[in-house]
């Protein structure tokens, strides 16, 4: 069965949607189709993510109407209530979803998305209930945009990419922490306030995390001890900012706080999420990437196995049993209870090669100059579950405020003009994937690349072209959909800072050298 369609997306995440409906508001007819059969919204719904990282003075266009018909107050998203929100907004859009299949791509000679067959199959292992059909569908669009967090079609296209941290810590972990993001009930909210700041007396306690955490900035072991759990009431979540009762929960569990900075599984802080019906969303539990029972050379096939719905494996449900045991026993939460989450957060996989790839220091000046934006961003450059201090033991690194690009999400291969991405494989740097790897930067991104995509459909133009000539139409587009556009990127560290940072150094030179190795396009 063969049909034709302006855009078609690939993927169910909440960027992936944004993205599908920006281009179906701008004119477009847009399908999507998705390998799972579970509800939509991807890591957000599947993964547990309930704690959504926002920085709320930058939310705007499409991703603040989500937040807002979500109900969300400031963080906390409602699994079943983004389901019922995303559902809606494709009907409203009228895309025709396709679920439970596979994709492949066959392109013409100049690089458009001549035939995308969907076949029928189970690519989610943790919740398809089977393919809606057994009939392939065989689609011709004119603009073909990947949002599958992993990039499944660019990598099978041949765009180039980074695995993991690009080699940037040498014999280490060179992936961020994975995360079973679990609910808890039978806590009340107060309850780890008041149980942290019981541990925080211990007499014994600075010499505790000196022998934990001997990497951390002594400053910062100093001020753990006076750092208590966020609670606001008038919002949706709570902040444990500190590892003390991680490191507890270690010495309970293994008997010494020397072992925590080499444990493959770990609690550390953790952003909580409150959720309607009483339970947290406790996102804290982290474990090493290369520790998860993977052959050394096999860890990045490994991830994308647990990125794609693979099964939790069975250490990190041992631990979630174990950490409630510690709630009940030392906790003295009698009545605590863990719901292992669907999915695993499985943080990064890969960073491909993009016609720019966002370094860290370039989001920290500020990113792409106003004529070239579509929005700014701004979230700390989190790489949580790698020991940065260890490495870079100076290293302390600003939160950035940034202008976001179009460019990220277009790759540096001249033949695939009508192709994009919008996940958080997207195109940055081993650091700066970072920020660029959170839910409201690629819903932005998305956006600005849906619409982008309507236009070169509409106009039957390259993607590229329309990128690189028509932003203030594109620009036009987000102003009338947001009432005004508003740029605020701008430098967050002095120009000696930037200088001096060998983190910085070493992460730019990791993507000249990608580019060095990509340069022979004629092999993909």
């Amino acid at each position: 069965m063969s049909q034709d369609c302006d855009v078609l997306v690939i993927g169910d995440e909440v960027e992936s949607i944004l993205t599908a409906v920006s281009a179906a508001r701008a004119g477009a007819t847009v399908r999507l189709a998705r390998r799972s059969n579970g509800p939509l919204g991807g890591l957000s719904v599947r993964g547990g993510l309930s704690y959504m990282d926002i920085t709320p003075e930058l939310v705007t266009g499409l991703f603040m109407e989500f937040f807002q018909r979500a109900g969300m107050v400031r963080v906390a998203l409602n699994p079943d209530r983004a389901h019922d929100v995303l559902t809606q907004l494709l009907a409203e859009a009228n895309i025709e979803v396709t679920s439970g299949v596979e994709v492949t791509v066959q392109l013409t000679h100049d690089g458009l998305p001549e035939l995308v067959t969907l076949t029928p199959g189970h690519w989610d292992a943790a919740t398809s209930e089977g393919p809606v059909d057994n009939i392939a569908i065989t689609l011709r669009p004119k603009v073909l945009i990947d949002s599958t967090p992993d990039a499944d079609v660019a990598r099978a296209l041949g765009v180039p990419y980074l695995t993991g941290l690009g080699g940037m810590l040498g014999e280490d972990q060179n992936f961020l922490g994975v995360s079973p993001v679990f609910r808890i009930t039978g806590i009340p909210v107060g309850g780890f306030r008041a149980f942290e700041a019981e541990l925080r007396k211990n007499p014994q306690l600075p010499v505790i995390l000196d022998q934990a955490l001997p990497y951390h900035p002594p400053a910062l072991r100093a001020e753990y001890i006076h750092r208590p759990t966020f609670a606001p009431e008038e919002y949706d979540y709570l902040d444990i900012l500190n590892p003390v009762i991680g490191i507890d929960y270690h010495i309970w569990r293994h008997g010494t706080p020397e072992t925590y900075p080499t444990a493959p599984i770990a609690i550390d802080g953790a952003n909580t999420a409150r959720l309607s019906d009483g339970s947290l969303g406790f996102n804290g539990m982290v474990a090493r990437a290369d520790a998860l029972g993977f052959a050394p050379d096999h860890i990045f096939e490994g991830l994308i196995g647990l990125s794609q719905g693979g099964a939790i494996p069975e250490p990190l449900r041992a631990e979630m049993q174990w950490f409630e045991q510690y709630l009940r026993e030392k906790g003295g939460f009698s009545e605590a209870n863990i719901i292992p989450p669907q999915a695993l957060y499985v943080r990064q996989t890969l960073t491909l090669l993009s016609r720019q790839n966002m370094t860290a220091r370039q989001a920290i000046e500020g990113g792409v100059s106003p004529e070239k934006a579509i929005g700014t961003f701004s979230y700390w450059l989190d790489l949580r579950g790698a020991q940065l201090w260890k490495r870079y033991p100076n290293e302390e690194l600003p939160k950035p405020v940034f202008n976001v690009g179009l460019d990220v999400g277009l790759p540096l291969v001249p033949h695939l003009k009508n192709f994009a991405f919008v996940c958080r494989s997207a195109g940055y740097s081993p650091i700066g994937q970072g920020t660029g790897r959170i839910v409201q930067h690629n819903s932005l991104l998305g956006e600005g690349i849906g619409i982008a995509a309507a236009l070169a459909a509409l106009t039957n133009t390259p993607l590229t072209a329309v990128v690189d000539h028509s932003m203030p139409q594109i620009q036009a587009i987000l102003t009338e959909r947001r009432g005004e556009f508003r740029l605020s990127g701008a430098a967050t560290w002095a120009t000696e800072h930037i200088e001096s940072s060998a983190l910085l150094k070493q992460d730019a030179a990791i993507i000249d050298q990608l580019r060095e190795a990509a340069t022979d396009f004629s092999l993909i």
